[in-house]
C-alpha cells in the first residue's frame, strides 16, 4: 500500500470527459476492444473517460473508494482453462484493475479487483475457462494521471490454499522495497516495504483509527566474520507502523475476500514509504507483542529529521558487500495484531531477507534474493555460517526467545564463544544470561552488543537504556545483566524484537551445555534454560610459567602470565597451549607452541614434573621418563605438534593406554646470545595433561 494517509487520495469527482484517440483499449464498455490469449497487451488512457459502469462495486473499496478512474476495455477471450494473472506490475501509471464474467458492459460485480499489489500498480489473479469471454476494467485511482504502459496475462501456479492455522493468522509474505534516508550525525536509517498474508481460517482485523489493526517492525543485522570468527549482529529498530487499510491480493495463497480486515488467504503491501512514514509510527514500548494488546492513539512524543522514527543503525557498521568482504545484510520485518496473538499465531509473525550495500562513505541497502517466510533474521546467522546451534526457547505463560550459539577454533589452544539472544515476543523481556564456565578455564575478550533505542522510544517516552550489560565470572559461570526493573523500569532489557549478543574467548574446547536466561520482569519460571556450546573442562592446565609466580627466571626475563620466560624477540615469553580430546582412544589432542625465537623447536613429553628450575634462558619442570616428541619448525614464532601425517601425542608418548598425567614442554634456540648469557636457547611455559583412557 503506497498511501501516505486513507485520505490523500480520496475521490473528488472529477471526470475526464472530452474522447481521445490516445486509448489503447476502447473508452467504452460496450465496445471494448478485443484480445485473446496470453501475453503482453499496451494501454494507454492518458486521455479516456470514465464511465459510470464499474464504479461502485464493494470488492474494489481500496482506500476508500470504489472507483475507477480514465478506464478503458477489453473482452479479453483466454486460449486455456487454467489460473492466469494479470498485472501492471512494472509500469509508472498509479492503475486500478478489474475482471469481470462474460463480454460488454458489467451488470455484475468483478470476479477480482485490486489496487496496489505490487507498488502504486495493479495485480489479480483467478481461474479462466478457455474460450469463454472476460472483461477487463483497467484504470486508474481517483484524481491519478493516466499513462501508458503494458498489461500482461500470464499462466501461473495458482496460489496454495490457506487455512493451515486457526483463527486469524498473519505472516510477512514478502520484504519488497528500502527506502535510504541520508545519515545525519553517524546514524543511517532506513525503512522497508512489507507485504502481509493472512494464511489463517478468519479474516484479520483491520481497523483503522482504533487498537484493532496490524503494528509494522523493521529491524537491521549484519553477519560479519571478525578476528576470526563470525557474529550476527542486530543494528537497529524502527518504530512501528499502525496500519490503515488492508486490500486483497493473493501473494501467499488463494484470497477467499471477507470484509472488515485482511480476508482469508488474502495479502496486503505496505511499501517502504508507507511504513516509513514518520509522522504514522509509534512506539515499541506501548505494544505487549505476547498478546498483540496496545493502547490507540499511541504516544506522539515531539520528533524532527529524516531520520527520526525510522530503521536506525550506527553508519559506521555499514559497508559495501562483495566478493572482497564477509559482510552480509539482512532486513526483518515484523507484524503485531490483538486477534492473530488471540489465536495463538503470533510465533509466525517474522520473516527475513538478505540485502546486498552499496556505496563508500553514504550507503545504500537493498533486497536480493528471496523472502524466509515465517522466520526471524536471527536464522539468517546460520545460514552465514555453519556451526550454528538456533534453539526456541517458550517462556511459560509469555512469548517465544531464539538462542544462537558458536565456538570457533582460533587456534594457539584459544576458543571463541558467540551468542545471540533474540526476544521475538516475550513481554518479560530478558534480564540475564548465563554461560557455565569451569574451574581453570582462562576467560578473557568478554563482550556484549545491543541495539540503541531512539525518538523517546521507552516508558514515559524516554529511550530504554542504553547500559552496556558487563560480564562477570563467578560461582562456575560467566554471567550478563541489567538493571532489575525494581531499580529501573528502563533498563536495557532484551526488549521484544530485538537480538543482543554475548561474547568471549577462552582456552578450551567446546562441549555442548546448559544456557541459562532469565527473564526481567518477576514472575514464574524464574529462568528458563536451552543449549549450545559452552566451555568444556580443562584438560590442559598451565604449570613453571616464567611470570614471576614460581621459580624466578634466570636474568630478570620474566614474561607474561601463563607464558614461559622472555625472549629476545618476544617479551611475553615462549607459550604452549593444548587442545582437544585426551582419550587415548580418540585422541585428537594437539600442542601450539608460540612467541619463539629460531628456526626449529622440539616438543617433549615427561611422566612426571618437578619444582622448576632454571635451565638456560627459561625454566624446566618436566622430569621423568622423557620422549621426544618431534622436531619442528618455527615459522612467524610459531609451531605445532601433531602435523599432518605426524603420529598422535599418545602414540608417539606410548601414553598408557588407561591414561594418567602427563607433562609437555617445548625447547627452541634464543635469537642472541647475548640476551641473557652465556645461554643461547629457552622454554615455553609447562603443559600438564590427564589422559583418559
Amino acid at each position: 500500500m503506497q498511501r501516505c494517509t486513507t485520505f490523500v487520495r480520496a475521490f473528488v469527482g472529477v471526470l475526464l470527459l472530452s474522447v481521445s484517440a490516445a486509448t489503447q483499449g476502447s473508452d467504452d464498455c460496450a465496445t471494448a476492444q478485443a484480445i485473446a490469449g496470453v501475453g503482453t497487451f499496451p494501454f494507454n488512457n492518458t486521455a479516456a473517460t470514465t464511465g459510470v459502469q464499474g464504479q461502485t462495486n464493494a470488492n474494489c473499496l481500496f482506500f476508500g473508494s470504489t472507483a475507477i478512474q480514465r478506464d478503458v476495455w477489453y473482452t479479453w477471450t483466454p486460449n486455456v482453462t487454467d489460473h492466469v494473472q494479470l498485472a501492471t506490475c512494472g509500469t509508472s501509471m498509479d492503475s486500478k484493475l478489474a475482471v469481470y464474467a462474460g463480454a460488454g458492459c458489467p451488470v455484475a460485480a468483478p470476479i477480482v479487483c485490486n489496487d496496489d499489489s505490487c507498488g502504486l500498480q495493479s495485480r489479480v489473479e483467478l481461474d479462466v475457462v478457455g474460450g469463454n469471454s472476460y472483461t477487463i476494467q483497467l484504470g486508474t485511482f481517483p484524481n491519478a494521471a493516466g499513462g501508458t504502459g503494458n498489461m500482461t496475462i500470464a499462466v501461473v501456479v495458482p496460489p496454495p490454499p490457506c487455512g493451515t492455522n486457526t483463527g486469524p493468522d498473519v505472516i510477512v509474505g514478502d520484504l519488497i522495497d528500502v527506502l535510504n534516508v541520508t545519515s545525519v550525525g553517524g546514524i543511517d536509517a532506513v525503512a522497508l516495504g512489507t507485504t502481509s498474508c493472512n494464511i489463517g481460517t478468519q479474516v484479520l482485523i483491520w481497523q483503522s483509527g482504533t487498537p484493532n489493526h496490524p503494528v509494522i517492525r523493521q529491524n537491521v543485522y549484519k553477519y560479519k566474520v571478525v578476528n576470526g570468527a563470525g557474529r550476527m549482529e542486530q543494528l537497529g529498530a524502527s518504530w512501528l507502523k499502525h496500519a490503515f487499510a488492508a486490500v486483497a491480493g493473493s501473494l501467499c495463497c488463494t484470497c477467499q475476500g471477507g470484509g472488515g480486515g485482511l480476508g482469508i488467504g488474502c495479502s496486503d503491501p505496505y511499501g517502504s514509504g508507507l511504513n516509513g512514514s514518520q509522522s504514522g509510527a509509534g512506539p515499541n514500548w506501548q505494544v505487549n507483542a505476547h498478546t498483540g494488546v496496545f493502547p490507540y492513539p499511541p504516544a506522539n512524543p515531539a520528533w524532527s529529521g529524516a531520520i527520526a522514527r525510522r530503521c536506525q543503525m550506527p553508519a559506521g557498521a555499514l559497508e559495501a558487500t562483495g566478493p572482497s568482504t564477509s559482510a552480509r545484510f539482512f532486513g526483518e520485518g515484523h507484524y503485531v495484531t490483538p486477534d492473530d496473538a488471540a489465536a495463538g499465531n503470533q510465533n509466525n509473525n517474522v520473516s527475513w531477507r538478505e540485502m546486498s550495500c552499496t556505496g563508500t562513505t553514504e550507503f545504500g541497502l537493498a533486497f536480493v534474493n528471496a523472502t524466509n517466510r515465517t522466520q526471524p533474521a536471527i536464522r539468517a546467522w546460520a545460514v552465514a555460517e555453519t556451526g550454528v546451534t538456533l534453539h526456541d526457547v517458550q517462556i511459560a505463560g509469555d512469548g517465544l526467545l531464539v538462542v544462537g550459539a558458536k565456538a570457533t577454533n582460533l587456534g594457539g589452544g584459544q576458543w571463541h564463544y558467540e551468542y545471540a539472544v533474540y526476544n521475538m515476543n516475550a513481554d518479560r523481556n530478558v534480564g540475564s544470561f548465563s554461560i557455565p564456565v569451569p574451574a581453570g578455564v582462562n576467560v578473557s575478550n568478554i563482550g556484549f552488543h545491543d541495539i540503541a533505542y531512539h525518538d523517546g522510544d521507552g516508558n514515559g517516552s524516554v529511550n530504554f537504556s542504553g547500559t552496556d550489560w558487563i560480564g562477570t565470572v563467578s560461582g562456575g559461570a560467566i554471567t550478563w545483566a541489567c538493571a532489575p526493573q525494581a531499580v529501573d523500569n528502563n533498563a536495557n532489557a532484551i526488549r521484544w524484537g530485538t537480538t543482543y549478543n554475548f561474547r568471549f574467548d577462552a582456552d578450551v574446547a567446546p562441549v555442548t551445555g546448559v544456557i541459562t536466561i532469565a527473564p526481567w520482569k518477576l514472575g514464574v519460571p524464574a529462568s528458563v534454560t536451552t543449549t549450545g556450546d559452552v566451555p568444556g573442562n580443562n584438560a590442559f592446565s598451565v604449570l613453571c610459567a616464567g611470570d614471576g609466580s614460581t621459580t624466578p627466571c634466570p636474568c630478570g626475563n620474566n614474561g607474561a602470565a601463563g607464558h614461559g620466560c622472555a625472549n629476545t624477540a618476544f617479551a611475553a615469553g615462549g607459550q604452549l597451549v593444548g587442545s582437544g580430546s585426551v582419550s587415548v582412544a580418540g585422541d585428537t589432542a594437539r600442542l601450539d607452541a608460540s612467541s619463539m625465537t629460531g628456526g626449529l623447536c622440539v616438543f617433549f613429553q615427561g611422566d612426571a614434573q618437578m619444582t622448576p628450575v632454571v635451565v638456560d634462558d627459561g625454566l624446566g619442570c618436566v622430569t621423568g621418563s622423557i620422549v621426544r616428541l618431534e622436531t619442528q619448525g618455527i615459522a612467524g614464532g610459531a609451531s605445532y605438534f601433531p602435523a599432518p601425517g605426524d603420529p598422535s601425542i599418545s602414540v608417539r608418548g606410548s601414553v598408557n593406554p588407561l591414561g594418567g598425567s602427563y607433562y609437555y614442554q617445548c625447547f627452541y634456540r634464543n635469537a642472541d646470545a647475548q640476551f641473557c648469557p652465556p645461554a643461547t636457547s629457552n622454554r615455553t611455559n609447562g603443559v600438564a595433561v590427564t589422559w583418559s583412557p
